[in-house]
């Protein structure tokens, strides 16, 4: 009888030593949950949307809040995360398609989301303390405020940067800027190099500079060169003045010399996207930030030749000043429901909390404090530093706003009749 118990009591104290680390493991990193759950809180379906957010690790880019969601069910029994994910790969989006007849109760919200100001969304002023805005960056919170309420809370910040393809850059002998800073006249003539033929019978046109334009803020670094503000000292949104025509007069340049591939005036993300990376045709993408660790993982695959990255070019201003909607958060649509409210809250909250993972899906965070490691992240975080807020409820006077540039520019005139053709358009 001795030998099968002591056998038993063996075979008990491996088995503890196997599974009790594996154990604390899970208790440690929240997996397992003792908390008792408050038979007050709301069970049921919250539904959320949001679009993709690359990883090196993932290109298909709903790991991170599949994972977020997952963690959050587990730890609120009862809480059913319904997610929709939104295709599309950029937040060059048709605002209609968000919030449609079956409104999701949690949105993905930029601070040129039109719902910020058509009281679509919760004000969640009741859930942000000071201590929260006393650990965010300066004017994080400013970007989702109107009439004195703050309608989302953020996850990262981002802007538009300049790509690079280095190795293009390398064939036509053109240095890369260092610490991706430049002169206007250095890009100018660095995208005049960058832009000519190849082929003899068949003919192929390699441009400097690809950019969707359209629904972006895109070209807004190349007209603030010269130290435009376009909200003057009394709050107005003003595009006028030397510095709106110098701005503008460097863009006509640009394009008078052919260094702009005409995708760039289409419709069609995916044509100046192809432009860069698929096609190899233009040099440099002008683009929106986040993208980094999307092209650094079809770097790492051998998909993509080695890039870089870049700030604007600087003119008389001195600095690379642009605009964007700078901050990429959530906002709560209207719930009757204050228990169901409460829970949306946390969840947004457990999502946006976790800001050293923030990098990895190519945003800067919007704590202090938190450290930026990568190289081309450091980057973009001073191209964040340098980048202005919008105007308030901007996002379609934008959209009118670039389609009055662009047919000045196809039309080829002057500074000054596209600066009337603009007025017109905003007023």
């Amino acid at each position: 009888m001795k030998k099968p118990f002591a056998l038993f009591l063996i075979l008990l104290i491996v088995a503890f030593l196997v599974i009790w680390p594996y154990y604390m493991y899970l208790y440690e990193t929240g997996k397992i949950n003792f908390t008792e759950v408050n038979d007050e809180d709301y069970r049921g379906i919250i539904t959320f949307c949001d679009f993709p957010h690359w990883s090196t690790d993932d290109p298909i880019g709903f790991n991170f809040i599949k994972k977020k969601i997952q963690d959050f069910e587990y730890l609120h029994p009862g809480v059913i995360i319904e997610f929709e994910p939104i295709k599309s790969g950029n937040f060059y989006y048709n605002v209609n398609d968000i919030i449609g007849n079956g409104k999701p109760d949690i949105i993905p919200i930029t601070s040129d989301s039109p719902f910020i100001y058509n009281g679509k969304l919760n004000p969640l002023d009741k859930y942000i303390d000071k201590n929260y805005k006393k650990s965010l960056r300066e004017n994080v919170l400013n970007g989702f405020m109107y009439d004195n309420s703050v309608y989302g809370i953020p996850l990262g910040m981002y802007t538009s940067v300049i790509y690079i393809n280095s190795d293009l850059f390398s064939k036509k002998e053109v240095e890369v800027p260092q610490n991706g800073e430049w002169s206007y006249e250095e890009f100018l003539n660095d995208m005049d190099k960058l832009t000519y033929q190849e082929g003899k019978k068949e003919k192929k046109n390699f441009y400097g500079v690809t950019m969707y334009i359209e629904r972006s803020y895109n070209i807004w670094g190349f007209l603030m060169a010269d130290g435009l503000n376009i909200i003057d000292d009394k709050g107005i949104v003003s595009f006028k003045g030397p510095q709106a025509e110098s701005g503008l007069k460097k863009l006509i340049e640009l394009y008078a010399k052919g260094t702009i591939d005409p995708v760039s005036f289409g419709g069609d993300y995916s044509k100046v996207w192809d432009s860069f990376t698929a096609n190899k045709e233009s040099a440099v993408l002008v683009d929106e930030s986040y993208k980094v660790q999307y092209l650094k993982y079809l770097e790492n695959k051998n998909k993509l030749f080695q890039f870089d990255v870049a700030l604007y070019p600087e003119g008389d201003g001195d600095v690379p000043i642009t605009i964007s909607p700078k901050i990429y958060g959530y906002g709560i649509t209207k719930q009757s429901d204050k228990k169901k409210l409460d829970m949306a809250v946390k969840f947004v909250k457990f999502i946006t909390d976790s800001q050293e993972s923030v990098e990895k899906i190519g945003y800067i965070p919007v704590k202090k404090d938190v450290p930026i490691t990568d190289e081309l992240m450091k980057k973009i975080d001073m191209a964040v530093k340098y980048t202005d807020n919008i105007p308030k409820n901007w996002h379609d006077k934008n959209i009118m706003f670039n389609k009055a540039l662009i047919d000045g520019l196809k039309d080829k005139e002057s500074e000054k009749v596209i600066l009337e053709k603009i007025k017109k358009a905003l007023n």
